[in-house]
């Protein structure tokens, strides 16, 4: 698992001005214009206040630039994403990583120059850093940094991709995942300040370190469990609902619990206890039907990383199986709601 002033009334002396030809106007000829300019008048203010109306609702939503399918990978979201110009390659999205990867096999075959990473000074044998790549989703083409991988690190169980494209590639973006059409959406870079406050319906977004030497991660709130609110990881590369980890159970008032099921692709592959709870959901909207699954961490040779208490749970794409979820990653705040 991988972070205008409402208006007090018109001025006195504008009212009077309105009042002005009524007092001064007699004869039915005149009183009927009279009636029949106050009609249009309405009926014109009526008007206008409908086009301000879809104006503003219109300037509110975000303009995508990109809207393309993706299809389900043993429950990942994979993509067909072109790197350099070069025919697509399948990469999974990963709101998981704070960079994009690519394997070592189809980076040598772009021509790719990689350079040996290193952590305290030292060289990590099969990982290297590509430096900045373009890569083209639908129409799009925009620029974002690689490294790259031996396939052999990702351990027995390896994902059916190429690489993966992290959340940092969305800065300043908004991102909409829509998992029940199978569409990903997303606008261009936003350049406009961040509003200083955020509409009540939203839910806030924070890049979280991952624990106390932890990448920084994508975590959402608030969610809810059984009522009781949540800040948890977002983490597209988790195909399960939610994973709750042990320091926060006992505030959550729950027990682990369930039969072991394996996720391949949470941390080379761990066993957690599918447990029960009576409502998984985000804000006030319950987010998942019938039994209500949720996660605990398991037993197993794997141990699954625990963000030593910075956050409560992960959330990954059962969870929104019949949602739309919406990550501003500009004003940093998250939107689920079901889908139509």
């Amino acid at each position: 698992m991988r972070g205008v002033p409402a208006s007090r009334g018109a001025p006195r002396d504008f009212k009077r001005m309105r009042a002005a030809p009524r007092a001064c106007c007699t004869g039915g000829v005149m009183e009927e214009l009279s009636r029949f300019i106050s009609r249009r008048a309405v009926r014109a203010v009526a008007l206008v206040t409908l086009l301000l109306a879809a104006t503003a609702h219109a300037a509110g939503a975000p303009k995508f630039i990109v809207d393309v399918p993706f299809v389900s990978c043993e429950g990942l979201i994979c993509l067909d994403v072109s790197l350099d110009g070069a025919p697509p390659r399948k990469l999974m999205l990963d709101t998981g990583n704070a960079r994009s990867t690519l394997i070592a096999e189809p980076a040598r075959q772009l021509g790719w120059t990689l350079a040996p990473a290193q952590r305290n000074n030292e060289t990590v044998p099969g990982l290297w850093l590509a430096g900045e790549h373009r890569v083209g989703i639908g129409d799009d083409v925009a620029s974002t940094p690689f490294f790259v991988f031996d396939r052999e690190l990702l351990g027995q169980y390896k994902p059916p991709v190429d690489g993966s494209i992290a959340y940092d590639f969305f800065k300043d973006r908004v991102l909409e995942i829509d998992y029940a059409k199978h569409r990903v959406r997303y606008t261009k870079p936003i350049a406009t300040p961040v509003p200083e406050t955020r509409p009540e319906s939203l839910g806030s977004l924070k890049l979280i370190p991952f624990g106390d030497h932890g990448p920084p991660v994508v975590v959402g709130s608030p969610f809810t469990v059984n009522g009781k609110n949540v800040r948890a990881q977002i983490d597209t590369v988790f195909t399960g609902t939610m994973l709750v980890y042990d320091s926060a159970l006992d505030t959550l008032g729950l027990q682990k619990e369930g039969a072991p099921e394996l996720f391949r692709y949470t941390d080379g592959g761990v066993n957690l206890l599918a447990g029960r709870s009576d409502s998984i959901g985000f804000g006030k909207s319950g987010l998942v039907g019938g039994a209500k699954t949720l996660y605990f961490v398991g037993d197993g040779p794997n141990p699954v990383h625990q963000p030593d208490g910075l956050f409560e749970a992960t959330v990954g794409n059962a969870l929104f199986a019949h949602s739309i979820v919406t990550l501003d990653f500009h004003a940093m705040t998250i939107d689920v709601r079901t889908a139509d």
